[in-house]
């Protein structure tokens, strides 16, 4: 029973307390439950959709998605995150669709312009995807998934000096993020992240390997629409020396990668590394 009684409102309650501590599966837990005692609640049905895209389970949350969005078809948010799930599909165009209808609901939405940023960035569109997480960030402030897809697309748009500055940016609030808690591993993998971007790969390496020890085999972890798990750090730690020359030791790590997921398709191309056609 939840701590406020048996409501699906209390579940809800819980449920956000939840996934703002980062127990995902416990959240989910308890927004099933608001959502069986009201089947008509749609702000849990969206969160229940959220986590499950923290999770990787964009399918599940897509259909939730469509479901609200079936009752209240004017709800900004849970159609930008149905946007956004349906990029994690693979589905480009539709997801563009429910971008631009968002902004047609409401003009400034940040992250409707960011998920629009993100499809021409998905589609080689370096200049549009520039514009668009320009605007993302001047409409929802100093952000770091605007700042840092500003400073991916800005660099390969040849915009040098713009890109440096939000990749800077960028790196502060990782810093910061740090400062306040310092043994969880999400911000060392996004600054290692941005070193990697920066091509700074011995810095990257660091950064990388500090998240490795701290984040736990088995988790998944999201931060800022970045999600990872511990292979995929071991996976940016083997780019990191594969492009340092030390190819041997990406290797390496390539098959250890594969020894906690052996789908992991870079842990596969880093096994592979130094044979025939072994390039990730």
């Amino acid at each position: 029973m939840a701590f406020g009684g048996e409501s699906a409102e209390s579940y809800y309650d819980e449920g956000l307390t939840a996934a703002m501590k980062g127990d995902v599966e416990q959240a989910i837990a308890l927004f099933k439950q608001a959502v069986q005692l009201d089947s008509s609640f749609l702000a849990a049905f969206h969160q229940l959709a959220r986590c499950y895209l923290r999770t990787g389970q964009s399918e599940k949350a897509a259909e939730l998605l469509r479901r609200v969005l079936a009752i209240n078809p004017r709800l900004v948010p849970p159609r930008v995150d149905l946007g956004f799930a349906l990029l994690e599909l693979g589905h480009a165009e539709e997801a563009r669709k429910h971008f631009s209808d968002a902004i047609a609901i409401k003009e400034n939405d940040a992250r409707a312009h960011l998920g629009l940023s993100q499809c021409a960035y998905d589609e080689c569109q370096w200049d549009a995807a520039t514009e668009l997480a320009r605007a993302a960030v001047n409409l929802g402030g100093a952000n770091f998934a605007g700042l840092f897809l500003l400073g991916r697309a800005a660099r390969l748009a040849g915009f040098l000096e713009d890109a440096a500055e939000a990749l800077t940016r960028a790196d502060a609030l990782l810093e910061k993020s740090i400062e306040s808690s310092p043994e969880a591993p999400e911000a060392y993998y996004l600054r290692g992240e941005v070193c990697f971007v920066k091509e700074d790969y011995t810095k990257a390496l660091d950064f990388f390997r500090a998240a490795e020890d701290r984040a736990e085999p088995g988790r998944r972890y999201t931060s800022y629409g970045e999600t990872f798990t511990r292979a995929d750090v071991l996976a940016k730690r083997g780019l990191c020396l594969q492009h340092l020359g030390r190819i041997e030791n990406a290797r390496e790590l390539g098959e250890q990668i594969l020894l906690l997921d052996p789908n992991h398709r870079l842990g596969a191309a880093l096994a592979d590394l130094g044979k025939e056609g072994g390039e990730p």
